[in-house]
């Protein structure tokens, strides 16, 4: 793949690019804490083995390849790209020039940290639910046709959608196919978002006593802008969810 494929190619995800360096971060620490394996090549070499040692304010240690040639390569290379995966979600990023260096007494290379990373799964991402009570405003229409907005739970939320709870109010019929444009979402620690969404499947269930409809939608046309909020607020909740698999 040639840089400029590839530099294409990379602008088709940006929408799935992390950007914020604590972001950055916290998902290369998940590459260490899960002994992930990382694919890493140079323009015009294969592919190398190695995994993520550890990371640094500005750097990131992986391990030596076993093939000496190869890591040579890697070695004389400007830059590096990365590939791998975090529970099947896809990793990718690159960096600037290796370096020889030691972890924990041990020879290891040393990157710089990169600028931005890939984080992208099939399902686009992980839904998780979110810690207390949070929930968006739908704006719909009674049987007079007078506007009017409900409050909906969220149960579940990722980068690519979110799952809504409402009550079972006789004027509301969900189906599938159904766009809510202008809808308030309030996200903790944020300012609220106007985002549009589009029910995919849609059907009453029983919760705590009552009939409310539980819809899962996806966001349609988001900004890059919101986007990158909404994957920053659902890493918080996978690293918290993490966490407390931990201490369990």
């Amino acid at each position: 793949m040639t840089e400029a494929r590839t530099a294409e190619g990379d602008g088709m995800y940006e929408k799935y690019m992390l950007h914020h360096p604590a972001d950055i971060r916290g998902c290369l620490k998940q590459l260490v804490e899960k002994h992930c394996v990382l694919l890493v090549h140079a323009a015009g070499t294969e592919n190398a083995v190695s995994v993520a040692l550890a990371v640094g304010p500005g750097s990131l240690w992986i391990d030596v390849p076993r093939d000496a040639a190869l890591t040579a390569q890697l070695l004389a290379a400007d830059r590096l790209r990365f590939e791998s995966s975090i529970d099947r979600i896809t990793v990718r990023f690159a960096t600037g020039a290796a370096r020889e260096a030691s972890h924990d007494g041990l020879p290891a290379l040393e990157v710089p940290l990169p600028v931005k990373v890939m984080h992208l799964q099939r399902r686009e991402y992980v839904r998780r639910e979110p810690l207390g009570t949070i929930s968006c405003l739908l704006p719909t229409h009674a049987d007079g046709g007078a506007r009017r907005t409900i409050r909906a739970g969220i149960a579940d939320i990722g980068g690519g959608g979110l799952a809504v709870l409402t009550s079972d109010d006789s004027s509301l019929d969900l189906k599938s196919g159904d766009l809510f444009p202008d809808v308030t979402l309030e996200l903790p620690d944020q300012e609220p978002m106007t985002v549009t969404l589009r029910v995919q499947h849609a059907q009453k269930v029983d919760q705590h006593g009552r009939r409310v409809w539980r819809a899962g939608c996806s966001f349609v046309d988001l900004t890059v802008g919101d986007q990158a909020r909404l994957l920053r607020y659902v890493m918080q909740l996978d690293r918290l969810h993490m966490a407390k698999m931990r201490e369990f």
